[in-house]
């Protein structure tokens, strides 16, 4: 395969399926990493060591390093992280990467920005763009129970499923993580809402997840007051929430809201009527 100038992670994973027209929708990562240089794969018991790479000077050959009893789904996508490492140039052929590479999203130094394009490719790899998206729009409007249908179909994690349909969902939604009511990470949509919640925080009071009790199941929407989970502007209603919640086992819980555009058009319009009320009876002198 010629990939010495597909610097990008987006034009790489193109160039790669484009040499596996029928992929299925469970990749073999590892056989295509065999069939660009990757010799073997190995594993490796340490201290917050989540996957690494070792490659000769030229990358010609490299061997990846997954954590050992690392779920096999999780694993699936350190596989996906560390061969964009040794297939994107400018990336260095000796990478060794935490739990918190994996979720990387930031571009704001060198070394975070490849963790990132690593993950964007590990993503595009195994939950490619058309065939995610075809798949994602037949199951209808947002719903907390279609993560867990494409991480099934897709053979990948949930945290890695749930990045994949934000990134290319046309509803505004977040997701939220949760473990024993604290927040463990979140994953708006780009279009959604400033919310109020970070990671560490504890969930918000009043919010539906608090009391979700069904493991297993997908709790009915409820429609809640904005300012539960988003930040807002003095003087600014929030646009108004649905959220629903899975609860899963030893406390983890994921929530879905999400916000109609509806709501987010008629802020806007308040917030500019707002506006040209202070522009038109503006102080006398």
């Amino acid at each position: 395969m010629e990939l010495a100038d597909c610097g990008s992670p987006e034009t790489l994973v193109g160039a790669i399926l484009k040499h596996h027209p029928d992929v299925p929708r469970r990749v073999p990562v590892e056989e295509i990493a065999r069939s660009v240089g990757i010799v073997d794969f190995k594993e490796l018991d340490a201290e917050g060591f989540e996957g690494a790479l070792a490659a000769n000077a030229e990358k010609s050959a490299g061997i990846i390093l997954t954590k050992r009893n690392s779920p096999h789904r999780r694993r699936r996508f350190t596989v996906g992280h560390e061969l964009a490492h040794f297939l994107i140039p400018s990336h260095d052929g000796t990478q060794n990467c935490t739990s918190n590479d994996m979720r990387e999203t930031r571009h704001d130094t060198k070394y975070r920005r490849q963790e990132t394009e690593a993950n964007r490719f590990s993503a595009g790899l195994l939950m490619p763009k058309a065939m995610f998206v075809k798949d994602m729009d037949a199951l209808g409007s947002a719903d907390v129970t279609h993560a867990k249908h494409l991480s099934d179909l897709y053979d990948t994690s949930m945290e890695a499923t749930v990045n994949r349909y934000a990134d290319l969902t046309s509803d505004v939604c977040a997701f939220i993580f949760s473990k024993d009511g604290v927040v463990r990470y979140v994953r708006p949509t780009r279009d959604f809402p400033r919310l109020s919640v970070r990671a560490s925080d504890r969930l918000p009071s009043g919010c539906a997840t608090q009391t979700a009790s069904d493991a297993g199941r997908a709790t009915e929407w409820k429609e809640q007051t904005g300012s539960i989970w988003l930040e807002s502007e003095w003087g600014k209603p929030s646009p108004r929430v649905l959220e629903q919640c899975v609860v899963q086992r030893n406390g983890y819980r994921i929530t879905l809201l999400v916000v109609e555009p509806l709501e987010l058009e008629q802020e806007e319009e308040e917030a500019d009527l707002e506006e040209s009320w202070q522009v038109g009876f503006g102080k006398r002198r």
